[in-house]
């Protein structure tokens, strides 16, 4: 199959069955939802539709983890880290392999039908991470390049998706959306302490100019995570008001814009720049020097 027409259904055969069995054994988690159980008889086929595009973009999103963390892994044995971080590494590694099954299972099974109607929605692209290559050579370089790296995907990315998840366990009313929501939740507050723990490691090694380079690329980040969550709603937007986050209406498991956006700018000021602050960054000052949204055409 080439890449271009790799989808879910194909990512989720089933290899040998001896390797079937290792993964069960090492993936899936108890309870580990039953997948044929969903109910498709009370959801609109615009519905499923909606759901199963949130979903597999959340299996992309969790399968560029897997990808990210190896390569973390990878260059962190070679500049010879503690031991005890490669094997946390390891830990998160596996979590995502999870939560790439678990989010891809549950866009095939809520909108089976999509993969013969619309393929686009279940593709399944190569995933690139958000960062150049690693050095070849240099300890310092090295280790500068890794606290890049878990900056990005960790700090940010892994400590904004809790409260993400935490809204997406309380307004499924559907109970599978809710289960692969608490079964990834489970996970998710160790990968973003792992960040901060990780970072606070780093540091104290790195030169000033590799920390000064952090904080630049820190503007860039928050601007790109901003972009990519909030989309075309701004802090101004959203500025004094208040959102609840509460089980009503029937629910597949989806967010609305403005919830992300406000769980967004909520979660950088309480959690992120606090815990930015305490390791020595100038998130404030990273704020207000993050690259300019392009204004829309």
């Amino acid at each position: 199959m080439s890449a271009d027409s790799q989808g879910i259904a194909s990512m989720l055969a089933p290899a040998r069955e001896r390797l079937s069995r290792v993964h069960r054994n090492q993936v899936h988690r108890d309870p580990w939802p039953d997948f044929s159980s969903f109910d498709a008889g009370p959801w609109s086929a615009e519905d499923r539709r909606a759901a199963a595009l949130q979903w597999a973009g959340r299996a992309r999103n969790e399968h560029g983890s897997v990808h990210q963390f190896s390569q973390l892994c990878h260059v962190l044995t070679t500049a010879r880290i503690e031991l005890e971080v490669l094997g946390c590494l390891a830990r998160l590694i596996t979590d995502e392999i999870r939560h790439t099954e678990l989010c891809a299972a549950l866009a095939l099974a809520i909108w089976p039908e999509g993969s013969e109607r619309e393929p686009r929605v279940f593709a399944w692209p190569e995933p690139q991470t958000p960062w150049s290559s690693a050095p070849d050579s240099g300890d310092e370089a090295t280790l500068a390049w890794a606290a890049s790296a878990i900056l990005t995907s960790c700090c940010l990315g892994e400590t904004l998706s809790k409260p993400m998840l935490e809204a997406l366990a309380v307004v499924s009313t559907e109970p599978l959306a809710e289960a692969v929501s608490r079964q990834i939740l489970r996970d998710e507050h160790l990968h973003a302490r792992f960040g901060w723990e990780m970072l606070a490691l780093l540091l104290p090694r790195l030169e000033d100019s590799s920390k000064a380079e952090l904080q630049a690329q820190l503007a860039r980040n928050l601007a790109g995570f901003e972009r990519s969550v909030c989309r075309e709603l701004s802090i101004e937007d959203v500025a004094g008001r208040t959102i609840e986050i509460v089980r009503g209406e029937p629910n597949l498991g989806v967010l609305t814009g403005e919830q992300y956006a406000m769980i967004f700018y909520s979660c950088l000021e309480g959690e992120i720049f606090p815990e930015l602050i305490t390791l020595g960054f100038d998130p404030a000052l990273a704020w207000s020097q993050r690259p300019a949204r392009p204004s829309p055409t």
